[in-house]
């Protein structure tokens, strides 16, 4: 009789460990099921506040918008730097027209008020959104910035673009994606 309780309480253990596995599993699932941040998928939502403690929801912005660049970039960056006077003449030229920029401010060691005097003197009119934790950033698994995403009004990613862009490139991409 002993033989047959160790043998039925070995099962019930085994039967415990193998459910518990699936819990764990299916636990594991749910937490992936956003796509994969991808030409073509739906951008992931974010919420992050801007230099003036406001919060800015990702999904309510492109909503409102025909294109919305989210653009990752930090003060301590030359390309980033280089990038933004462009961003800024594209934005003061096309968002009365339905553009909207959100720049994403990553991997920054600049206090606020440092950042609040740098983003005033290159005259960043678009709002500059805060990813101090950098969960945003993990988010879009970026690896390099600048990186900016073209996301249309439906919140689909049309385009992923690591580097600097320019003048010539923002009209260009502009056009295409208006034109879809």
């Amino acid at each position: 009789m002993a033989f047959k309780s160790r043998k039925g309480l070995l099962i019930f253990g085994v039967l415990v460990a193998v459910l518990l596995l699936i819990w764990v599993g299916l636990g594991l699932g749910e937490e992936q099921e956003e796509e994969a941040v991808s030409v073509g998928a739906v951008a992931p939502n974010f919420i992050l506040e801007d230099l003036s403690g406001e919060r800015v929801e990702l999904k309510e912005v492109y909503r409102k918008h025909q294109l919305t660049l989210v653009n990752f970039w930090a003060t301590w960056c030359p390309p980033c730097k280089r990038e933004i006077p462009d961003l800024v003449a594209f934005y003061r030229k096309y968002q009365g027209e339905g553009v909207e920029i959100l720049a994403v401010n990553a991997w920054e060691d600049s206090s606020l008020e440092q950042l609040q005097t740098f983003v005033a003197s290159a005259e960043m009119e678009f709002p500059v959104l805060l990813d101090g934790e950098g969960e945003t950033v993990k988010k879009y698994n970026i690896r390099a910035i600048p990186t900016t995403l073209f996301i249309d009004q439906s919140g689909r990613i049309k385009e992923i673009f690591m580097g600097a862009l320019t003048s010539n490139q923002l009209e260009t991409r502009l056009q295409k994606y208006l034109a879809e």
